[in-house]
């Protein structure tokens, strides 16, 4: 027989088959659900049945968007399927921390200093063949959570609007603008900071405690340089090192504090200052200028003079790109090569050939001794006694 599509159709087996167990499995329609005279009690089974298919079907569609977003996640802070690159881009934290070494000590205070995660490059190398793209938005809903959990303010305390979330590229899919975070380097962070939370729980807890017995008793002090990679990297180790008492809504959101004014910010260095913000982009370009200390800059320099790098590694460079490539300072070099390793992405490439392991190995080593030497640690002590000793009256702003 034929129903009406608006009918709910109730079907029993007949009296007669859970008597016989051979008798004909027939089925058949009750009449009294398609008479068209629903009972009331009918009419409320048949909304109850209607809002559990709702809840069932809402549940479902919830689990495979964050199946979905959790896959998502896990392919964008992947690097490939190389146990040493996994290594360096995705080492799990492991250490002692929170171990106190002797008895009769009491752990009452830790500073934690942290570098940026994964980022997006800032420098490129002129003429390859392809441009590099990273994907830069947010993946999943930690990312979002752990930016609302935070609040940026400036050294005095007042409000700063910073939006956290990396920028992107215009008329892209989600494509990284210049030195921004990535996915992998805010999983880095909160793996962290989850690491150092199990580490200091017993200190957290006792921090919590403070709070609820004094609401104006702050016991996180977090301050960060104004970009967004670093106040988001800040925001994702937060979201792993703080237990849920810390955080909101059971307390108001950590304030990271920021100098706004780039020319008075004392974390670049005092003597000679490194920022790569360039008017109101904080990833387009990389400038140098004089810190607070005239002495720490003159010796940075004198050693920035002194050193000497891999003169067959650029004039390789130069063979592939051109002479501005291979006049590019190392550290720019480095940047814009090894920021493509834990993205599985291909080196850059002309028409002459790519650059090999060996040549991204040299500048990545050259860059780790320009920096060093930026830093006064080969032979000029006594940059470093200027740095540290200018900085010595600010330990209580940095983080």
């Amino acid at each position: 027989h034929s129903v009406p599509s608006a009918c709910v159709v109730s079907v029993r087996r007949p009296s007669f088959a859970a008597a016989s167990p051979t008798a004909p499995r027939t089925w058949i329609a009750d009449p009294s659900w398609c008479s068209g005279t629903w009972t009331g009690k009918d009419k409320a089974l048949h909304r109850l049945m209607q809002r559990t298919l709702a809840l069932l079907l809402a549940f479902a569609c919830t689990a495979l968007l964050l199946l979905r977003e959790q896959r998502r996640f896990v392919l964008a802070t992947r690097p490939g399927d190389s146990a040493a690159l996994e290594a360096y881009c995705g080492a799990p934290p492991q250490g002692s921390e929170g171990k106190v070494t002797a008895d009769g000590l009491k752990l009452v205070g830790v500073l934690v200093t942290i570098r940026h995660g994964d980022r997006s490059s800032i420098h490129s190398l002129p003429n390859t063949n392809t441009t590099a793209r990273w994907v830069c938005r947010p993946v999943g809903s930690e990312q979002k959570q752990a930016a609302a959990q935070v609040a940026v303010v400036g050294l005095d305390g007042s409000p700063l609007y910073r939006p956290l979330l990396p920028r992107t590229l215009p008329g892209r899919h989600g494509d990284c603008a210049p030195g921004q975070l990535t996915p992998r380097g805010f999983a880095q962070h909160v793996a962290l900071g989850r690491h150092l939370g199990r580490s200091f729980a017993p200190l957290l807890r006792e921090a919590a405690a403070e709070r609820r017995a004094n609401s104006s008793r702050v016991g996180v002090y977090v301050r960060s340089t104004d970009y967004t990679r670093t106040q988001m990297s800040a925001a994702a180790f937060l979201y792993g090192l703080l237990p849920p008492t810390l955080r909101p809504p059971l307390a108001p959101p950590t304030r990271i504090h920021t100098c706004a004014d780039e020319a008075a910010e004392v974390m670049h260095g005092v003597g000679l200052a490194a920022s790569s913000k360039v008017g109101s982009e904080d990833g387009g370009g990389e400038t140098e200028r004089q810190g607070a200390c005239a002495l720490a800059g003159s010796l940075a320099r004198a050693q920035q003079a002194a050193w000497r790098g891999d003169d067959g590694a650029r004039d390789a460079l130069g063979g592939l790109f051109g002479e501005e490539a291979r006049a590019m300072p190392p550290t720019h070099v480095a940047d814009a090569l090894h920021s493509l390793s834990c993205h599985g992405m291909p080196r850059p490439c002309s028409q002459g050939g790519c650059v090999s392991a060996a040549l991204a190995a040299s500048f990545g080593r050259m860059g780790d001794s320009a920096y060093c030497a930026w830093c006064g640690n080969f032979g000029s002590s006594r940059s470093s006694r200027a740095i540290s000793g200018k900085s010595s009256g600010d330990q209580g702003d940095l983080w």
